[in-house]
């Protein structure tokens, strides 16, 4: 043990003493809970939520390397154009508009009752985005720069819900070939596709989008309005206006 006159030249010549054993084994005791409480609150995490975080990793990073048009500097920005196009036949307005003008130009029970159950069945659709927007909350990942007017929230892709459940409607509804109908499984799957490909949305987002499109339509086909209960609730709604 040194000295106290030794202790004091130290001081004096500007060098400081090293910390005798004690004081060694007091700051080794401090750290070592921290270290230790640490490591087990890491153990401690359910795994489930382990591995629920390993897969929006990997969601996050098979999304981002599939996005080769989300730019036109990308790697497949060449195409992009041609991408947007795809986008474009499912958006909600050419969808409503035609739908509209069949309605309009029906002349027919039946062509009215499937015009007016398909603009329903549109109504859901939006609605059903929407409630789920609205529930999750999920942001978006800010992988790529997305429009200002694009929604703040992402998930699910309207897109892809709306491609799904209108590939569906029509696969039901109307007679039509086996290529006309292979067609349209192909159109909603490249609907989910472009999305990915134009870096607006994740793939697991896209495939929930998708599943959920699908599941649309047995909400449709269920709640189905036949033409004579439409024409019931037409006369009474017009029935109603006229006592008022």
């Amino acid at each position: 043990m040194p000295s106290p006159g030794a202790r004091r030249s130290s001081w004096v010549n500007g060098s400081r003493p090293e910390p005798g054993p004690c004081a060694r084994r007091r700051g080794s005791s401090c750290s070592c809970p921290a270290g230790g409480a640490l490591s087990a609150r890491r153990l401690s995490q359910p795994f489930t939520a382990v591995a629920l975080r390993s897969l929006l990793a990997v969601d996050l990073w098979l999304s981002r390397r599939l996005g080769v048009c989300a730019a036109e500097d990308s790697l497949l920005g060449g195409i992009r154009p041609l991408v947007k196009l795809l986008e474009l036949s499912a958006h909600r307005t050419p969808w409503i508009s035609t739908a509209a003008y069949l309605l309009l130009t029906s002349r027919t029970a039946e062509e009215q009752e499937f015009t007016i159950n398909l603009l329903l069945a549109l109504l859901l659709d939006h609605i059903m985005v929407g409630v789920v927007r609205a529930l999750v909350r999920y942001r978006r990942s800010g992988m790529f720069p997305t429009f200002p007017s694009h929604p703040r929230y992402s998930f699910p892709s309207a897109h892809a819900t709306r491609a799904a459940m209108c590939a569906r409607f029509l696969h039901a509804r109307l007679l039509l070939e086996a290529p006309v109908q292979a067609l349209l499984l192909v159109w909603a799957a490249l609907m989910g596709l472009c999305q990915v490909l134009l870096g607006q949305h994740n793939v697991s987002g896209v495939t929930l989008a998708l599943a959920l499109g699908y599941c649309q339509y047995s909400l449709v086909e269920r709640c189905w309005f036949p033409i004579d209960r439409l024409q019931d609730v037409l006369l009474t709604l017009l029935g109603d206006g006229q006592d008022t």
